[in-house]
């Protein structure tokens, strides 16, 4: 398995002019080494410190810098090493790159739960949360979900162009664009004032909209975030999270769909890449790529309290900058 590398990996390559040699390697106080014959000599003439003294040419080949990792040359070609199922290491031709995973390791920083002893166990978002799918059929009190891609969508009263909705899917959102693009809308702005972190998962086709949820109230959105937080940086951390877990649960991760009755609950989703994986910036700003006086922005408004001034001063300029669009 390979997977994009987290940060330095864990001594235990040490590479020579023309030779590849993989260390023993230590894991949660085991050999993660799988090899039980010894590594091969390094010849003194290979040696990179030439005539350089023994213990000095040894502390370089074991605290190999990446910088040399990346400029050495070396002379076979192999496409990858792998030293076990643990610690396993690719390396592509020429040592250009090179990639290691310590599962078990990944599984120690996570933290696991469930809703009920009758219900497995998986992971759980920032170490926390569940992830809960965004609306259900009886939060579609107008029942417009079916008819105009989103639910509760309507117009505000006097006649005036401003619209309001609940959380659209991918697909539903694109068919909000063609019922706005049908009825004459040529400009229009498109404001997500959602304060709690929103995901999107694939499901066939669409991508479905999922929040993260405490155990004690599964029917409540997150609120009272941390000041200063984006709420778009916590989407992108919970997606990585998502596709680590997914990783280390065969490609899949548990949802909830049906928190009234938990019929079938948990749900189990498939995720193979992080493309499987939407933020809400993605659902709206990808649609409305190829219309340019369509706009999207994100202004997380609190439950209780105020936005902060800077959110608020953003959001004006966001406002003066379409309004200069919309009159050119």
């Amino acid at each position: 398995m390979v997977q994009e590398e987290r940060g330095p990996c864990p001594r235990g390559l040490t590479i020579y002019k023309g030779w590849v040699r993989i260390q023993r390697l230590w894991s949660m106080g085991t050999t993660a080494s799988a090899a039980q014959q010894p590594p091969p000599t390094v010849p003194p003439s290979d040696s990179p410190q030439g005539n350089g003294s023994a213990s000095s040419s040894t502390e370089d080949r074991n605290s190999l810098s990446i910088h040399s990792f990346q400029t050495v040359s070396i002379h076979n070609k192999a496409k990858s090493i792998i030293t076990n199922k643990v610690a396993p290491v690719v390396i592509t031709y020429n040592c250009k790159e090179e990639f290691q995973i310590h599962d078990d390791l990944l599984k120690a920083n996570y933290s696991v739960g469930r809703i009920s002893e009758t219900m497995p166990e998986h992971y759980l978002v920032q170490g926390k949360y569940f992830m809960v799918r965004d609306v259900y059929s009886k939060l579609d009190v107008l029942n417009t979900t079916s008819t105009l891609g989103a639910p509760n969508f309507r117009q505000a009263k006097g006649g005036y162009a401003v619209y309001g909705m609940g959380q659209p899917s991918l697909n539903g959102f694109k068919q909000v664009l063609q019922k706005l693009q049908n009825d004459g809308h040529k400009e229009c702005m498109f404001v997500c004032v959602r304060e709690e972190p929103v995901v999107f998962l694939r499901l066939e086709s669409d991508f479905v909209p999922y929040t993260p949820r405490r155990k004690e109230n599964l029917h409540e959105n997150l609120h009272n975030l941390e000041k200063g937080l984006k709420v778009e940086n916590l989407e992108l951390a919970i997606r990585k999270e998502l596709y680590d877990f997914a990783q280390l649960s065969g490609n899949s991760y548990f949802v909830y769909n049906d928190i009234e009755h938990f019929k079938d609950e948990p749900h189990s989703v498939k995720v193979e890449c992080e493309e499987d994986i939407h933020v809400t910036e993605e659902v709206y700003n990808r649609p409305v790529f190829l219309l340019p006086s369509y706009r999207y922005h994100r202004l997380p408004l609190p439950v209780d309290g105020a936005p902060l001034e800077s959110q608020f001063d953003d959001f004006v300029s966001f406002l003066r900058s379409f309004l200069l669009l919309v009159l050119l």
